[in-house]
């Protein structure tokens, strides 16, 4: 049996996007008895440097950790699979061109996109087609009880999690929620956010100057446990996330509507990059392109609609790790 090493900045089922992917690749593999361990460089610093000698096959989070392995590629025939995101691709300078030309034209390289609109942003950049879409996975809870907020003296929840950057859109959602407290004062409603990040100064200060103190809080970064008390508290979710030109970061696919959508929770997204593909608009959640105005329009319409939650967990099945026989197939077939 090959041993695959799996590099990664960082692994953990407690963060988002690829560290928690990274989690789950690794766990859906040991439950296939795979060969299996991962070298996290944030974490293990030089502690674990040398294990990646012994892998035969590597599992890249994204290319640019490429340059842990080069050496090794470099001279010998190693399998590499590479997971594509989508901000890795976007505003290369010349030495980044360099590397990821090499990885794509190395015989031994596939290539694996998290969504079909990353796919084709991969091809557009680099001319070269991936080898595989394949969306993000996770655990999907168990056994969870439904409860419907249909008495009007408890408020109707809304909920972020996300990190507080400009693309995930919080200040203009923030915005909205004024629109919501002017337009329709009699609606009863909370807005919590939960995460930490650069733009959160800005938008306590947004909060104050609107004041929504009242209606809208931040909590900050929270466990897995607080995370899951929140969803089940929460009546919707909400993430219109933007495509940042200036900075050249896009939603490769948005695992968190996902994450939503396993507690039953109906979710609000952009309408760009991989988040067409994670919602299933009118169905599992709606999608907006990001303005003030259409956040509160599609927001509105989401209190309005009757989701049936059994049709959102079902969507979210489908990224659970257990089932990803897809992945498995195209790993083994790589791997012969």
């Amino acid at each position: 049996m090959n041993k695959i090493i799996i590099i990664t900045p960082e692994i953990s089922s407690d963060k988002g996007g690829i560290q928690n992917w990274m989690f789950y690749v690794e766990k859906l593999l040991k439950t296939k008895n795979r060969d299996v361990s991962y070298y996290a460089y944030k974490e293990d610093r030089f502690r674990k440097l040398f294990s990646i000698l012994k892998g035969q096959v590597y599992i890249l989070a994204t290319w640019k950790m490429a340059v842990f392995i080069f050496p090794i590629i470099y001279l010998i025939p190693k399998k590499v699979i590479i997971f594509v995101h989508g901000n890795e691709v976007l505003k290369l300078n010349l030495l980044q061109r360099t590397l990821l030309k090499y990885l794509i034209k190395r015989r031994n390289t596939r290539f694996i996109a998290n969504s079909e609109a990353i796919g084709t942003l991969f091809e557009k950049n680099t001319g070269r087609k991936v080898d595989l879409v394949q969306f993000p996975f996770m655990e999907i809870p168990k056994d969870i009880q439904f409860q419907d907020n249909n008495n009007l003296e408890v408020p109707l929840e809304f909920f972020t999690i996300t990190r507080l950057v400009k693309r995930k859109n919080i200040e203009n959602v923030i915005r909205a929620m004024a629109l919501i407290k002017n337009n329709i004062p009699d609606l009863n409603f909370l807005y919590k956010v939960a995460g930490s990040g650069s733009e959160f100064e800005n938008l306590n200060s947004l909060v104050d100057n609107l004041k929504l103190a009242n209606c809208v809080s931040f909590v900050g970064r929270v466990t897995n446990e607080q995370k899951e008390k929140l969803y089940l508290e929460a009546d919707y979710f909400l993430l219109p996330s933007i495509y940042d030109e200036a900075n050249a970061s896009i939603e490769g696919y948005g695992i968190v509507y996902i994450e939503a959508n396993s507690y039953g929770v109906p979710v609000l997204s952009g309408d760009t990059g991989g988040m067409i593909e994670a919602v299933n608009d009118g169905v599992t959640g709606l999608h907006c392109n990001g303005s003030v105005a259409d956040i509160y329009e599609k927001i509105m319409k989401l209190v309005e609609m009757k989701f049936d939650k059994s049709l959102l967990v079902l969507h979210a099945k489908q990224h659970d790790y257990l089932t990803q026989n897809r992945f498995i197939d195209f790993l083994e077939s790589f791997n012969e």
